[in-house]
């Protein structure tokens, strides 16, 4: 087979790093409420269920395709349930406290996000036929000195829940990458796309990505590598020829929270018999 073609792209820019999942860097997240001291009554009846940090996050593009989109500093996401809420909040009751600073939610909707780190859809409780369950968004500075409360503000009052985030108040990492893939192939030849990275930013992360097919179909095939500071490692994705004519060249587009290369195969004919003999 002729020799694999690499593609190096070297950025330092923070990644995606995930506090609630199962990769080494991330840590299992746990919430205390507490009633804040202008709250005039209880509590409202509504649950935060997990709290985590993205530096960006995979989202649908196009039909079958996926984007990274990073943050100015860090995500954090958060899920809640009101479900059995009296009055069910809305969005804009809920704010996010870092230090001295009160951080309002973003609107990220329309960009479809996918293996968000947290349960749940977006919070639309406005929506019809929708519960009053979902992650709330907010975009915050990438490193925080202590970490952050979710606040809600009623009518009678408001409550907070401290989040205890690790990612939040670490350093955010930063990555160089490349992606390859044999140069040509054969018809009907399963191979693979790799993609390494190296952390050379001050803090852990994961560096994730999608690999994003237009052939034989349409569709993105998401990688994630969790790195702490100073580490490297690799990804691979699987792709195939099969069907593919010869002559054909299968384009592949990497996305990253660093940016975007492609990887180029050619389709060979397979060798003859007698070429195989010589």
């Amino acid at each position: 087979m002729p020799s694999r073609r690499t593609y190096l792209s070297t950025l330092a820019a923070v990644s995606l790093a995930g506090c609630v999942s199962t990769t080494p860097d991330a840590t299992t997240e746990s919430t205390t409420e507490t009633t804040t001291a202008t709250s005039t009554s209880s509590r409202p009846a509504v649950t935060v269920e997990a709290a985590a940090v993205q530096y960006a996050y995979r989202h649908i593009e196009s039909v079958d395709w996926n984007a990274i989109q990073p943050a100015d500093g860090q995500f954090v996401f958060v899920t809640v349930d009101a479900t059995d809420a009296a009055a069910v909040p809305g969005r804009d009751a809920f704010t996010l406290l870092t230090d001295d600073e009160r951080h309002t939610t973003i609107e990220i909707a329309d960009t479809m996000p996918v293996d968000v780190d947290v349960p749940g859809e977006v919070y639309k409780p406005e929506r019809e036929q929708t519960e009053p369950r979902g992650w709330l968004v907010f975009d915050v500075p990438a490193q925080l000195d202590s970490s952050p409360s979710l606040r809600l503000d009623g009518e009678t009052g408001s409550w907070e829940w401290p989040l205890s985030i690790a990612k939040a108040t670490s350093p955010p990492p930063a990555w160089e990458w490349r992606a390859s893939a044999p140069e040509a192939v054969y018809p009907d030849e399963t191979f693979t796309i790799t993609v390494a990275a190296e952390n050379v930013g001050d803090g852990p992360g994961t560096f994730r990505g999608a690999v994003n097919f237009s052939y034989p179909l349409y569709r993105p095939k998401g990688f994630d590598i969790p790195l702490d500071a100073g580490a490297a490692g690799e990804a691979t994705v699987t792709a195939s020829s099969t069907n593919a004519d010869p002559g054909m060249e299968l384009t592949y587009g990497i996305r990253t929270p660093t940016g975007q290369s492609d990887v180029a195969v050619t389709v060979e004919s397979a060798p003859t018999t007698t070429e195989n003999t010589n």
